[in-house]
């Protein structure tokens, strides 16, 4: 039972740190226990017993204990605690999948959770960093500001990326490789839920592979300390990055403030020396280019140190604004602000392709990347037979986003530009029948208008400096030139019944419509037949899941799901060059569907940290859209249909199409294991495989076996642990045909006829220590890549950083 939130004097209010329901039975007590009380069904005890001085534990099963003395202030107003749950066990909360609290032994579905202690001890550096702790969660990059997230052979817009209940995909979210993740400051993350598999009840369109939900920090109301400020320092020396950051957290006794600032500076890339898989200059970059936005040499330049990845580096400013206030008993408000705006970005893979054995752009990089979201959000406490709580959130969210290029030999600038703006409407809901039934339901709205530009600029060049810009002619945007827009409405339900102690049943239900219409302005489009889009879907989805646990240490999950994607604007309407290539838009496009299939066992030891799980799943994708070959039949540039004239060069078309029926596999394999109260050992596996279409070829984004292990040490003050990471090859004859695995990116075996060899096998180990010099202040050493081992992870076109030193240091006051 949810209780109202309002706080009288001289109690205690005691909260989960992760849903922020009321904890009852929460045991307070003095050191020797000669005193002691427990919290009521509100989560609220009576401070009464205790005295000014005490020295008092708090403590509950499944969480982390606390120790706290009072002083006069709280004493009179009373004070509000959060506690945070321990490592997984079966009584663990998560949020995410019915998009309300629900403990995991109700839940089938694979879900990993990166919680604040592991994010304050790794100290990612960007928000894809970050989702690479997870298991199974391969991270793939084009650059160093970048970090595309991979979960069971899903990529880009086949993955949902949420953060605070919002989702982050937008109309223009594309099918290759995506670095939106960036756009995410670790630093003000306090907990990550990874969801692997089709998610599409509670989250609708693009959770194919999963969902990755981002939690940010609140501040709490009416906390012991009314004002706590944090400030952290990194540092790494493969890249000369530092990354500073500093919070305030104020808290009074109706409303708490939240404010974070970051800012981030990495230098170029530094790639490992150590050649174990043989290939002596794959990945090199013996020549780079200098030119930049303002600064003009039309001359490519020696390397003196082909390791050092040239054009790698980029800086970003990241803002955080949390408000709570407590509008009554009832309900609270949470008034969200968020933004993230980076330099310009190059695109190192495009600045080394050669042409003719000369680099081929002078210039190739991604504009300041800019994220605003504006989210006010109504909690709600009713207590009714139908809504027991719920929340009701509004968002915007401004995105921009650029992409300039310019040929050596070339003084022509060419600028596509794209704005797009995203209101949503989340209303989330829950509610429980007797202690068996529990119901959440809820409905989303989103609507997308996007604006997209393109031109072309004449640099004005004196000496060296570009002085300015002349227009020059037009050529055609990345997206629909008159306009485009993507709105969708859905409702969903579902069902958790607690059939007995040992078996749960679960059943969701959602409904969603869309809506798409996207228009050309003839001088600005490559096929004089297409003039105006308008694409109408509606799904069903589904999910039917089961879990059994025959003993209070064993679980069975079995799930049985089926998820959707409808094309969005970039799966219609994009036009892009790559290699000879360009993608056109395709007006005909279907929704497509995976259908799931997932058994897993998992199993807890005495120890609840302790646990192993297996999982193997099987999913069908139907109708799915893929790269093909595409004929525009209004072109007569060039003899051959397959080909047209774009900026000059002949190219060949290809367009986004449905494709069929695809089919993949996979299994994953997860565990820790505590040898002592000290000593412990985690690791995952993961193995992905799909059938190769003989028409179509082979799937893409299907990773290499890869997978972790990591043994830690921890005692007193001091933390330590080794991390060995490795992925499989992958040979060439299972990449995929369209382009998106970038087989291009793996070694030159021969130049004519061009051979390649795929993605080699590596490994990698790490060390990290940490270390409590007091409460308040911590200090950490890293030493990754250790043996500085030459690697590039599967579809990435850019080499991993080799032998890394990093340094950091956090305070608190």
């Amino acid at each position: 039972m949810l209780a109202p939130l309002g706080l009288l004097s001289q109690e205690v209010l005691v909260l989960d740190g992760v849903s922020g329901f009321p904890l009852e039975g929460v045991a307070l007590f003095t050191s020797d226990q000669t005193k002691a009380t427990l919290t009521d069904e509100n989560g609220q005890a009576s401070l009464a017993v205790f005295s000014e001085k005490d020295f008092i534990t708090v403590q509950f099963y499944g969480f982390e204990s606390q120790q706290i003395q009072l002083g006069s202030e709280e004493f009179r107003t009373g004070v509000t605690l959060k506690l945070a749950p321990k490592d997984q066990t079966l009584d663990e909360v998560i949020l995410s999948v019915a998009r309300n609290a629900t403990t995991r032994k109700q839940l089938a579905e694979k879900v990993a959770v990166i919680d604040a202690k592991t994010i304050a001890l790794q100290r990612p550096a960007t928000g894809a960093e970050l989702v690479s702790l997870s298991p199974g969660v391969r991270i793939q990059k084009s650059q160093g500001g970048g970090g595309s997230p991979v979960i069971r052979g899903f990529e880009a817009n086949r993955i949902l990326m949420v953060v605070d209940g919002i989702r982050m995909n937008n109309a223009i979210y594309r099918s290759g490789h995506l670095q939106n993740a960036i756009t995410i400051n670790p630093n003000i993350i306090e907990r990550v839920e990874v969801v692997y598999g089709s998610s599409s009840i509670g989250y609708g369109s693009d959770a194919l592979g999963g969902v990755i939900h981002y939690y940010t920090k609140s501040p709490l109301i009416n906390s012991e300390k009314k004002t706590v400020s944090s400030f952290s320092s990194d540092f790494s020396s493969a890249n000369r990055a530092t990354v500073n950051s500093f919070s305030t957290e104020m808290s009074f006794q109706k409303w708490a403030s939240l404010t974070s600032i970051s800012y981030s500076d990495f230098g170029d890339i530094r790639m490992g020396k150590n050649r174990t898989h043989g290939y002596a200059d794959w990945g090199l970059t013996p020549l780079y280019s200098d030119n930049s936005r303002t600064y003009y040499n039309p001359t490519q330049l020696v390397n003196a140190d082909p390791l050092i990845q040239k054009n790698t580096g980029y800086d970003q400013l990241d803002f955080f604004q949390k408000f709570l206030i407590q509008l009554n008993d009832d309900n609270q408000l949470v008034l969200n602000f968020q933004y993230s705006g980076s330099s310009d970005i190059s695109r190192y893979d495009k600045l080394v392709e050669m042409r003719k054995g000369k680099l081929r752009y002078a210039e190739w990089y991604y504009g300041p990347q800019k994220r605003i979201l504006i989210a006010p959000q109504l909690k709600l406490f009713p207590q009714k037979k139908l809504m027991n709580s719920g929340k009701i959130t509004f968002a915007y969210q401004a995105i921009e986003e650029s992409r300039n290029s310019r040929s050596f030999g070339s003084l022509i600038r060419k600028i596509q530009r794209e704005r797009v703006d995203v209101w949503s409407l989340n209303g989330d809901f829950e509610f429980s029948i007797a202690d068996q039934h529990s119901f959440s339901y809820g409905f989303e709205g989103t609507y997308n208008d996007v604006r997209s530009f393109a031109y072309g600029k004449e640099l004005i060049v004196q000496q060296n400096e570009i002085i300015g810009l002349a227009p020059a002619s037009p050529f055609p945007t990345r997206y629909p030139s008159k306009g485009s827009s993507y709105d969708s409405f859905a409702g969903f339900v579902n069902w958790i019944w607690d059939f007995n102690e040992k078996l749960t049943l679960n059943f969701g239900l959602r409904f969603t419509n869309t809506n798409l219409d996207a228009k050309w302005k003839e001088n600005y489009n490559i096929n004089a037949l297409l003039e105006m889009v308008n694409l109408d879907a509606t799904a069903l989805t589904q999910t039917l899941a089961l879990t059994y646990r025959p003993s209070e240490k064993t679980q069975w999950n079995t799930i049985l799901s089926n998820g959707f994607r409808n094309p969005n604007i970039d799966d219609v309407g994009k036009i892009r060059e790559s290699n000879g290539y360009l993608v056109v838009p395709n007006p005909s496009l279907f929704p497509e569907y995976a259908y799931n299939f997932e058994l897993g066992l998992t199993k807890y030891f005495n120890q609840s940290k302790n646990y192993l799980s297996v999982r193997g799943f099987t999913t069908l994708i139907s109708r799915h859209i893929g790269r093909s070959n595409y004929i525009i039949f209004a072109d007569t540039s060039t003899p051959d249909k397959n080909t047209i004239l774009y900026n000059g060069e002949e190219v060949q078309t290809i367009a986004n199409n449905n494709l069929g029926n695809r089919y993949l596999y996979g299994a994953s394999v997860d565990g820790n294991f505590s040898m002592s109260n000290s000593l412990s050992l985690r690791g995952s596996l993961d193995l992905i495989k799909a059938a190769k279409s003989k028409k179509y070829g082979p799937l893409p984004s299907i990773s290499p076996a890869f997978g972790r292990v990591l043994i830690q040490y921890q005692k007193n003050d001091w933390l330590s642990h080794l991390s060995f990471q490795f992925s499989d090859k992958k040979e060439p004859r299972f990449y995929s045909l369209g382009g998106e695995d970038g087989l291009e990116e793996t070694p030159l075996l021969s130049e004519n006829p061009e051979i390649f060899a795929g993605s080699p096998a590596w490994s990698e180990l790490s060390w990290l220590a940490q270390y409590r010099w007091k409460e308040n202040t911590f200090f950490r050493v890293a030493l990754e890549n250790i043996f500085d081992v030459h690697y590039r992870p599967f579809a990435s076109g850019i080499s991993a950083p080799g032998r890394n030193l990093k340094l950091g240091v956090n305070y608190s006051f």
